[in-house]
């Protein structure tokens, strides 16, 4: 059981936290042994989601709220409570022991109360597939029918080692795409920020000069103005934000419905340069994903259902779907998957030969392996490619103010001689 509690140290400061213990007087022991005096104890339900009814009821929310959105966002705690889980049962801890001593080693506080919950539920009597099914926000489909799976082979050490590692890879996938996404990004607004500055600082000065002299400015020169003027004014920037927040809130809306959200999908596949990218992903989830389930002996049919939930895109959900009923017809695996548009030819290819030699869950994983390798690669050589875009764009923006700048008193010095 989790539990909350207040107390005071050997100094009289406050000391607020969380512990997990089998019963309340074993809470209390457990804080008195630390050398505080307890003030107030609570149990804490995983599923409660009602705020303290204290003073502090706005910090324990905003805590919460930070907690549950690092874990959503972080992806490593599931990753790393596998990899500690895996390594006590290889060394022979029961499970319910195991994960009684992982539980306070962990420092995301909402997750530490999913994992108590679940160490609650084995201990009365629940199997841990059932106990980690009750929290699927956080564990996927993937997750608990390997670790089922894993239970009624008597493996689960190494399904959970398994696991980790592909939770390991994925937290990798994940940061390699989003450090990719960090220069070019600081970049970018790093740009954004001079000529918004240039604009409405530089600009309107100069401008103002140009206004005295009475004289007709060049084309560019007005447009730079106009802009300028546009930037300068605060009515402007309540427009823009007004119009971005209904962009976001109608984007939004579109994409949560059927239709919306396949036009999307099908857009992020045809977007020159990303779309290769995109169908390596797609190809890499979908391989390896259903190369491990079938290598943990969860069924064909069983792991095409949880991998169409993995992939995350409506149209290769349906082609998934399509190949799952040609497979229940009696079709082999590379014929059912041959019209699907987000595999390529040599990747079938390489399915029917693992299926001649009987080692389709081996080859999957091959070719999940091989694409991983190609997306690594692909990221590397799109920043390579998106940095002297970012910086060929920003000097064009900035030749152009200079240029908006220089070509009226080029004008004037001639007008003079």
């Amino acid at each position: 059981m989790i539990f909350q509690y207040q107390a005071l140290d050997r100094n009289g400061k406050n000391v607020a936290d969380i512990i997990d213990a089998p019963s309340e007087y074993a809470a209390r022991q457990k804080i008195r042994s630390q050398g505080l005096y307890l003030v107030k104890l609570e149990k804490q339900d995983i599923r409660s989601s009602a705020p303290a009814q204290d003073g502090k009821s706005i910090r324990s929310l905003i805590e919460r709220i930070s907690d549950t959105v690092g874990l959503h966002i972080g992806g490593k705690q599931v990753g790393l409570f596998s990899r500690q889980l895996a390594t006590l049962l290889k060394a022979g801890l029961p499970l319910p022991v195991a994960i009684a001593d992982i539980v306070e080693q962990i420092d995301n506080k909402h997750f530490m109360r999913v994992i108590a919950d679940v160490k609650d539920k084995l201990e009365q009597g629940s199997s841990f597939s059932n106990a980690l099914a009750l929290h699927r926000p956080i564990f996927s489909d993937m997750y608990i029918s390997m670790v089922r799976v894993g239970e009624n082979l008597g493996s689960l050490d190494q399904v959970i080692a398994r696991l980790a590692d592909l939770e390991e890879k994925r937290n990798i996938l994940t940061s390699k795409i989003r450090s990719m996404l960090v220069y070019p990004s600081f970049m970018l607004a790093f740009a954004v920020a001079v000529m918004i500055f240039l604009m409405s600082t530089v600009i309107p000065i100069i401008a103002g000069m140009f206004e005295e002299q009475q004289r007709e400015l060049p084309l560019v020169t007005r447009i730079i103005i106009f802009i300028s003027n546009l930037l300068s004014s605060p009515w402007f920037w309540l427009g823009a934000a007004i119009c971005i927040a209904l962009f976001i809130y109608l984007f939004r809306e579109y994409i949560r419905t059927p239709q919306g959200r396949r036009k999307i999908d099908e857009l992020k596949m045809k977007i020159p340069f990303v779309s290769s990218l995109y169908k390596r992903l797609l190809v890499f989830r979908f391989t390896q994903n259903l190369g491990i389930l079938l290598n943990n002996r969860v069924d064909l049919i069983k792991s095409l259902e949880i991998v169409k939930k993995i992939v995350g895109n409506v149209v290769v959900e349906e082609s998934i779907d399509e190949a799952a009923t040609k497979i229940k017809e009696g079709a082999s695996v590379s014929n059912a998957l041959s019209k699907s548009q987000f595999l390529p030819k040599l990747v079938l290819g390489m399915i029917a030969a693992g299926e001649a030699s009987d080692n389709l869950d081996s080859m999957l994983i091959n070719i999940g392996n091989v694409y991983e390798t190609e997306l690594d690669l692909s990221i590397t050589s799109l920043t390579s490619l998106i940095e002297p875009v970012i910086i060929i764009i920003m000097g064009l923006i900035i030749a152009m103010i200079v240029m908006s700048v220089i070509l009226p008193i080029t004008q004037m010095n001639l007008l003079l001689q």
